[in-house]
């Protein structure tokens, strides 16, 4: 069976190591006599497992003491609907839109939250809207923004640089890739399953001072949800337990140095190589906001990016065909992907490049 090296856009690879502990764990956890699948949300074995969880979220993102660190199910698409009924009625509520992600976040909050505005960016006008001298956003109370735009390879990782003080930020498929700060930062939230684990669980970290009294029933209660310390009812306990087992493994690599350092070479040695090769190739996305999770471009042969897609399955390359909206080719840089298989996705690039011209 040929070795298979996992470039998807998520649900992600994981680390051998990790996969490894979790095998060893379904069939019994810490001599416990029972499986990781059977531990109690409401045992001592899960509570040190949350508890090390938030000592790793504190390493790992220099997490301010004011900042909650809350795991809850139902991905992202459920915090398009969780956010905005926990902010009240009377504030304002803004949608920066950089992409598809953002779009669809946008028409969800549109239907439940009144003082809503969406300011829509192109990437002409996207640097505009970073800008610190920028003054849109003043009469909006909280802007949302998706950080990486998956579909279309857009990034936004200097999130200071924005002038607003309440940001919501949409970080599932770049949390864990790159240090930021929490200056102007109200509320961060990743699906687990592209750097941090598998599908399940959402991370959120929460400000303090986000979380308002509401009448919300309690699964859509965020400060309720809050204080339980994510067990107000069952997690997905396994895969709060695979998260857990991935900020270990984060820090024993180096922590989010290691990874944003790794993201920036093997991620500018793609865009290089296209650039270079322009004659073929075709990346749309302006270079200050280029993807350094998801590198999206084009042959421009359209068929050739079929061709480049079934050829490399052969050899034991997935995951790497564009969206469905969209087409053309996308490799995800998910923490996960080594060395080794990023060396061996470049030759087989490198070499079809020049096969066909």
């Amino acid at each position: 069976m040929t070795k298979v090296f996992n470039f998807s856009p998520g649900p992600s690879k994981l680390p051998q190591v990790v996969i490894n502990k979790v095998e060893k764990a379904v069939k019994e956890y810490k001599k416990t006599g029972k499986s990781v699948l059977e531990i109690s949300h409401r045992s001592s074995e899960f509570g040190e497992l949350l508890n090390e969880i938030n000592l790793n979220f504190e390493k790992l993102f220099h997490l301010p003491k004011d900042f909650n660190v809350l795991l809850l199910q139902g991905g992202a698409t459920y915090q398009n609907t969780f956010v905005p009924m926990n902010i009240p009625k009377n504030r304002n509520l803004g949608c920066l839109v950089t992409g598809t992600w953002g779009k669809k976040t946008a028409e969800d909050y549109s239907k439940i939250f009144n003082n809503f505005d969406v300011f829509e960016a192109r990437d002409r006008e996207l640097e505009t809207y970073l800008d610190k001298e920028y003054s849109g956003f003043q009469n909006i109370d909280f802007l949302h923004l998706t950080s990486n735009e998956t579909i279309e390879g857009l990034q936004i990782q200097n999130f200071n640089t924005i002038n607003h003080k309440n940001l919501i930020i949409d970080m599932s498929s770049d949390l864990g890739s790159y240090n930021f700060n929490f200056n102007n930062l109200s509320y961060v939230y990743a699906g687990a399953q592209k750097n941090m684990g598998i599908p399940g669980v959402t991370i959120c970290l929460v400000k303090e001072e986000f979380l308002t009294d509401s009448d919300n029933p309690k699964y859509l209660n965020l400060k309720l949800l809050a204080k339980s310390n994510s067990i107000l009812n069952t997690p997905p306990t396994m895969s709060i337990y695979v998260l857990n087992l991935v900020t270990n493994w984060m820090l024993e690599m180096g922590g989010i140095d290691y990874f944003q350092n790794k993201a920036h070479e093997q991620s500018k040695e793609i865009y290089d190589f296209i650039d270079n090769n322009s004659d073929v190739l075709d990346c749309k996305v302006e270079n200050k906001f280029r993807s350094k999770s998801n590198i999206v471009f084009n042959f421009l042969n359209d068929e050739h990016n079929k061709e480049f897609v079934n050829l490399a399955a052969e050899k034991g390359i997935i995951g790497i065909n564009g969206h469905r909206s969209v087409g053309g080719i996308r490799v995800s840089l998910f923490n996960s992907i080594d060395d080794h298989m990023f060396d061996y996705f470049m030759k087989y690039f490198k070499n079809y490049v020049i096969g066909i011209k």
